[in-house]
C-alpha cells in the first residue's frame, strides 16, 4: 500500500510538472527568443563600439557554445543525484549563456577607463593647439597623430564622420553616445555651447582638464580608504575554499562526503549562493561615486 501511494504521489507530481511546463512553453519560449535576440543586438552594438564589429553568427555561437558545455558539465558532475543535477545544469547553463555578456562588458569598461586616462593629456593638447592657431579640426587631427587608442580611434571616427557630410558637432555628440563617460560629456558640451555662444576654447579646455585631474585625486584618496574593505572582503571569499583544501589534506576522509553526497552537494550550492551574495554586498559598500 505504502508503495503504491508513493507510486501515485511521484505520478501526480510529474504529471503536475508536464502539465505546467506545456501551459508555460508559449511564454518562456517567447521571452527567451526575446531575451536573446535582446542580447545578440547588444553585444553587437557593444563590440562596434569598442571598434571589434562580430557578425551575428559570431555572437550566437559565442553565447551557445559555452551555455551548452557547461550545462553538460553540470549534468555530468551531478547526474547521480537528479534534483542537484537540474540545480547544477541550471545554474552552468545560465553562467555560461551570460559569460559573453561578462567578457564584453569588462572590456567596454576597462575602454572608457583607458579613454578617461587619455583625456586629460588630449584636451591639454587641444587647449595648447588652439593657442597656436590651429581649429577644432586640426586639434583633433594632431590627438589622432600623437595618442594610441582608443583615443584615436574615436577622434579619427569624428573626422571620418565630418568629411561624409556630418557637421563636427553632430560627430562629437555621435561619440558621446558611443562612450558613456562624464568627462567627455563635460568636455562636449562645453565645445558645444561655446561654438554657439562664442568664447576661449582654450582657456575651457585647461579648466576642464585640471577639474578631471583633481577629481581623479579625490577617486584615488576614496580607493586608498576603501582598500582595507576591498582586502577584507577578497580574505572572507578565500577563506571557505582554503580551510576545505586544508581539511582535505589533514583528513580527506572527512571532506570528501561533501563532494559524493546529495546534501554535500547542496550544502556547496548554498555556499557558493551565499559568497556571491556576501561579495555583492561588500563591492556595494566599497563602491563610492565620485
Amino acid at each position: 500500500m505504502s508503495d503504491l501511494r508513493t507510486y501515485l504521489m511521484m505520478l501526480f507530481c510529474g504529471a503536475s510538472i508536464a502539465g505546467t511546463g506545456y501551459l508555460l512553453y508559449p511564454w518562456l519560449e517567447q521571452l527567451i527568443i526575446n531575451n536573446t535576440q535582446t542580447y545578440v543586438a547588444w553585444a553587437m552594438d557593444v563590440s562596434e563600439k569598442m571598434f571589434r564589429p562580430r557578425s551575428k553568427t559570431w555572437i550566437t555561437t559565442a553565447i551557445a557554445f559555452p551555455t551548452i558545455c557547461l550545462a553538460l558539465t553540470g549534468a555530468v558532475l551531478t547526474k547521480d543525484y537528479p534534483i542537484i543535477c537540474i540545480f547544477f545544469t541550471v545554474a552552468f547553463g545560465m553562467f555560461g549563456f551570460f559569460s559573453l555578456r561578462m567578457v564584453l562588458q569588462f572590456q567596454f569598461e576597462r575602454r572608457i577607463q583607458l579613454f578617461n586616462e587619455q583625456l586629460i593629456d588630449a584636451l591639454t593638447l587641444m587647449s595648447n593647439s588652439l593657442k597656436s592657431g590651429m581649429n577644432l579640426s586640426q586639434s583633433i587631427q594632431i590627438i589622432i597623430q600623437e595618442f594610441p587608442n582608443p583615443i584615436s580611434q574615436e577622434f579619427g571616427l569624428v573626422l571620418s564622420q565630418e568629411k561624409i557630410g556630418l557637421t563636427i558637432d553632430e560627430a562629437l555628440e555621435k561619440m558621446l553616445e558611443r562612450i558613456p563617460s562624464q568627462d567627455l560629456s563635460v568636455a562636449i558640451h562645453s565645445i558645444l555651447i561655446l561654438r554657439e555662444t562664442g568664447g576661449d576654447l582654450s582657456e575651457t579646455f585647461e579648466t576642464i582638464a585640471q577639474t578631471i585631474r583633481e577629481r581623479k585625486k579625490v577617486s584615488g584618496k576614496i580607493k586608498a580608504m576603501t582598500q582595507q574593505g576591498r582586502t577584507q572582503g577578497i580574505g572572507l571569499l578565500i577563506i571557505p575554499f582554503a580551510l576545505m583544501l586544508l581539511m582535505y589534506w589533514v583528513n580527506p576522509p572527512m571532506i570528501i562526503p561533501m563532494f559524493t553526497t546529495q546534501l554535500g552537494w547542496i550544502m556547496i550550492a548554498m555556499m557558493l549562493i551565499l559568497q556571491t551574495l556576501g561579495a555583492l554586498w561588500i563591492w556595494k559598500i566599497v563602491t563610492i561615486e565620485v
